[in-house]
């Protein structure tokens, strides 16, 4: 299973002034609540809030927490410098990630898989039903 998606939406849009929450021209606000919202609609319990990156979901998933990142693919111009997407150039990126409490896992080992993988199925689930969404390759 896909733990990491490239796509772009018709319908998920840059909010402005968003990067005041993250950093210089870091996106993700819209996508990061749309997709929040549709996992708490299927029985997830997440979160969603802003990183220095991005955006980042959290899904309260046992044997450990399992989290979404989302944020916008950099673009480069001409000079190859990085210039701001626009609504219609912005390429989206999510990624599964397991959040591994260090002591916990020190006597447990614990094992993400199970988790990543239901977590990835419900994201892929929802991108590939969403209308809007058009997968994209990796850039």
């Amino acid at each position: 299973m896909k733990h990491s998606f490239y796509f772009k939406s018709s319908e998920i849009k840059i909010i402005d002034g968003e990067d005041d929450e993250t950093n210089p021209m870091r996106y993700g606000k819209s996508l990061a609540e749309w997709i929040s919202n549709n996992l708490n609609d299927v029985g997830f319990t997440t979160k969603a809030f802003p990183e220095d990156w991005g955006w980042r979901i959290d899904c309260m998933e046992k044997p450990c927490p399992i989290w979404i990142g989302c944020g916008n693919v950099d673009e480069i111009d001409s000079n190859n410098e990085l210039k701001p997407p626009t609504n219609e150039s912005v390429v989206w990126h999510c990624f599964i990630e397991a959040d591994i409490p260090f002591f916990r896992n020190l006597f447990n080992k614990i094992n993400p898989t199970e988790s990543k993988e239901k977590v990835a199925t419900a994201l892929a689930k929802l991108l590939s039903s969403a209308g809007h969404i058009k997968e994209v390759s990796e850039p």
